[in-house]
């Protein structure tokens, strides 16, 4: 049996049905064939359903076996009727946003979110698409934001057994004077407001509680004073601090005294130096030039190719550690080189980064820098407690904060995790986040045979497999989050 379906139609899907098979065809030619022999039923129902065409039926005697004799007919239907309206970008981008405002009523509870991964999955349902753009995206082709996560996945652990593993906990020892309930932080990033109208203090209220830090962003919401009279007493943080042009970093000393004395729960500055530019971001701006000018506008607030940067040497933090009691830590640092150099001028430590794979591409993975940093530390004599190292960059499970302290953090920051369970459920969303990084801690700390933070040490690690970039375990939650660069758009 032959049949041939002809439809003027562009862009139509159809399926129909031959006894108990299904068939799909979809084409945005004019013609589309199909072709179906030895049927096991005594009659071909074909149905082809036209979204401005009436639904059409037609019934043929068949062949049921090779000893009777049938007629075969060929159906050929036309469609004479003038070419469907195509969808207007006015309406397209309206029913996008009806479509992702039902996602937002429907989305699932919190008690349904099992790990970090969910939470992104959840933002990327959610969020307007610029928004979704850029907290997503990395710089160039986005090697270094994949790299991040995957190098976590060539990292394996060597468990001890037999250890008494009952009273396990992830409490730090003190670092610059504060004691966590858990290795990590909230660090600082910019966009927060996109997520949710209380942004900052979502975080810092949620790390409040929970008892870690929060790095505290230059680049905040809200005014400094207003923000810090609502934190929680006795809660102890970070600040983060960049300079913008030449009369911010001249001063800068006197803005470091201001926050150091008037706010003795900021236990350090943390100050960026990976911004000499913007890296190129892509993926971010091609999203932005997808979308209408009113949405560009409210999005250039966080990154525009007008924004500038002041480019730091070591002769300005040099003047600005002489203005401050408080350790400075350089945040940014991607060489073991520059991060022994910054211990022998007396600093605080090192943040080791690649600003989340949104700068240089291609710049190592934080991990495996860390790897590097911390052995060279040691062979030059700086004892651990005398130098602070964190690493930020692709973590999403506890088993990754634990694997960065065998190699050598003292502690580890989260963007971009705490950014989606902030979007997705506010303050809940980003303590419940914290708790999940905890409780996976606890339970591979003591499947690990360990039973506090201080005695994770590269003896629990295989770090072999760090070094051969290019390699990507196959990290289904993270790829499935993953948003590829789109490619130019043609004109419709």
């Amino acid at each position: 049996m032959s049949f041939r379906l002809t439809n003027v139609l562009k862009k139509v899907t159809s399926k129909f049905y031959i006894g108990s098979r299904s068939f799909v065809t979809s084409s945005s030619s004019s013609t589309r064939s199909f072709k179906y022999k030895s049927l096991s039923s005594s009659y071909l129902y074909l149905a082809l359903a036209v979204s401005t065409s009436t639904l059409l039926y037609t019934t043929s005697p068949t062949v049921l076996n090779d000893s009777k004799k049938s007629k075969r007919k060929i159906i050929v239907i036309e469609d004479d009727d003038d070419e469907e309206d195509e969808e207007t970008e006015e309406e397209r981008e309206e029913r996008l946003e009806q479509e992702r405002l039902e996602r937002v009523k429907n989305k699932p509870s919190l008690s349904q979110i099992f790990n970090i991964s969910d939470f992104e999955y959840v933002a990327k349902q959610i969020l307007p698409y610029g928004t979704w753009g850029y907290y997503s995206t990395g710089s160039d082709d986005e090697f270094s934001l994949r790299e991040n996560h995957y190098a976590f996945g060539r990292i394996f652990f060597r468990p001890r057994c037999l250890v008494d593993v009952k009273n396990t906990n992830t409490e730090t020892e003190e670092i610059f004077g504060i004691k966590m309930d858990a290795p990590f932080y909230c660090t600082a990033f910019a966009g927060a407001p996109m997520a949710h109208p209380d942004a900052e203090k979502n975080l810092i209220n949620a790390c409040g509680n929970e008892n870690i830090p929060y790095l505290i962003p230059f680049q905040l919401s809200f005014p400094f004073d207003e923000f810090m009279e609502g934190a929680k007493p006795n809660h102890q943080n970070f600040h983060q601090v960049h300079f913008y042009n030449e009369k911010q970093l001249a001063e800068g000393p006197a803005y470091l005294q201001k926050i150091e004395k008037q706010y003795p729960n900021i236990k350090a500055f943390f100050i960026n130096v990976d911004l000499p530019c913007l890296g190129n971001r892509e993926k971010d701006s091609k999203i932005r030039a997808s979308l209408d000018d009113s949405v560009n506008e409210d999005l250039s607030v966080f990154a525009s190719s007008k924004v500038s940067y002041l480019n730091i040497t070591w002769d300005d933090i040099k003047v600005l550690k002489e203005s401050t009691n408080l350790p400075i830590v350089l945040k940014g640092v991607l060489n073991k080189d520059d991060v022994l150099k910054a211990a022998e001028v007396g600093l605080g430590g090192c943040l080791i980064s690649n600003h989340g794979g949104r700068q240089l591409d291609f710049a190592m993975p934080p991990i495996e820098i860390l790897a590097q940093s911390r052995k060279l530390l040691r062979e030059n004599g700086i004892p651990d407690k005398d130098f602070k190292l964190f690493i930020d960059g692709g973590i999403r499970r506890g088993s990754d904060i634990i694997k960065a302290i065998c190699l050598g953090a003292d502690a580890v920051g989260l963007g971009r995790p705490f950014l989606y369970s902030m979007a997705t459920y506010g303050q809940p969303g980003v303590e419940k986040a914290i708790q999940i990084l905890k409780n996976e801690m606890i339970a591979d700390m003591k499947l690990l045979g360990v039973t506090k933070i201080s005695d994770l040490n590269e003896n629990y690690v295989d770090i072999e497999s760090l070094k051969y970039k290019g390699i990507s375990s196959s990290d289904h939650l993270y790829n499935y989050n993953y948003t590829n660069i789109p490619p130019p758009p043609f004109r419709r």
